[in-house]
């Protein structure tokens, strides 16, 4: 079975180096974004711009990256190309990665490989503050709010044998409210002779999410989304081979808060009166929405391929 581990190592290193990272600030709201992305073959390697950012949210907004590797000669093609895409501003973060790529080699005797791969990370953090009419500062409650996931995750793709390649496609999001975090992950991995495999406990829709509070305190809030998509084919020695794949993790339908579902007292008694207002203006008893509309997945991939097509004429 072919692998190219040069290309994966150099994959796994640049997905590390932009996933693992911080929600928290300086200041008492702020956003944070990133993006990288990464395509290579046997005889050449592109980074794309890997930009890391911290905004205050007053100037939410996002970045965005890109990368290609093309080469051919006759009937040999060689195509690699990764978007990523993240935003993030008051209530909601938006992150989108596609990695897509293209072989053909009719040479019996040439050993070909690409790859590809893209990450983004959004993050925003704020601090509210819960106030019910009647009740002290300091009264323990019970909160249940929700965290609204829409998006799409897959792997598409054919080639003329069995073996020599791989693609996965990730997504995961972290909220976490006063002390209380709440992790969800969805991985769809993909190898030669098997089918593909879905990961984890993340799902697509609403998330009801229950914390202890205490009214009249100042509660940290962060919400922080990572999406990945990788991809990688090579061809078989002694056996002209053609095949294409593409890989995506479209969340820029949004990560984000959902709204408050119920406030109660420790004992259950229902608030149906209280105030939760941001320092970043934001109003948390409301359900965020996105105020940007972000393409679909297969826009976001016939994008992709016909930017590589462009760029192969030049």
């Amino acid at each position: 079975m072919f692998n190219v581990p040069f290309l994966q190592a150099r994959t796994r290193r640049l997905g590390c180096a932009l996933i693992v990272c911080a929600l928290g600030s300086a200041g008492a709201h702020a956003a944070y974004y990133s993006t990288g992305t990464t395509a290579s073959s046997l005889s050449s390697f592109a980074n794309g711009p890997n930009e890391q950012t911290n905004h205050g949210a007053a100037t939410p907004g996002g970045s965005a990256a890109s990368s290609a590797v093309l080469s051919s000669s006759g009937n040999r093609v060689i195509e690699g190309g990764a978007q990523s895409t993240a935003r993030a501003e008051p209530g909601g973060i938006h992150v989108v990665a596609d990695a897509n790529v293209r072989l053909n080699n009719p040479d019996y005797n040439l050993n070909l490989a690409v790859a590809a791969s893209s990450t983004a990370h959004a993050s925003f953090s704020d601090t509210l503050i819960i106030s019910a009419p009647g009740l002290a500062a300091g009264t323990a409650a019970l909160l249940t709010y929700r965290v609204s996931v829409s998006g799409d995750l897959g792997i598409e793709g054919s080639n003329s044998w069995n073996g020599g390649w791989n693609a996965s496609s990730y997504w995961s999001f972290t909220a976490t409210l006063g002390s209380s975090s709440t992790f969800r992950s969805l991985l769809n991995d993909s190898t030669p002779g098997s089918d593909p495999r879905l990961l984890g406990d993340g799902r697509f829709g609403n998330l009801d999410i229950t914390v202890p509070v205490i009214l009249g305190t100042v509660l940290p809030f962060s919400l922080g989304g990572n999406a990945s998509a990788s991809v990688s084919l090579g061809s078989t020695p002694y056996e002209p081979s053609s095949g294409q794949f593409a890989a995506f993790s479209n969340l820029g339908n949004t990560i984000g808060w959902g709204g408050i579902v119920s406030l109660t007292t420790a004992e259950g008694t229902p608030i149906s009166t209280y105030s939760a207002s941001g320092d970043s203006g934001f109003d948390y008893r409301q359900a965020y929405v996105s105020a940007v509309p972000e393409p679909a997945p297969a826009v976001l991939l016939a994008g992709g391929l016909l930017a590589l097509l462009a760029l192969r004429r030049r």
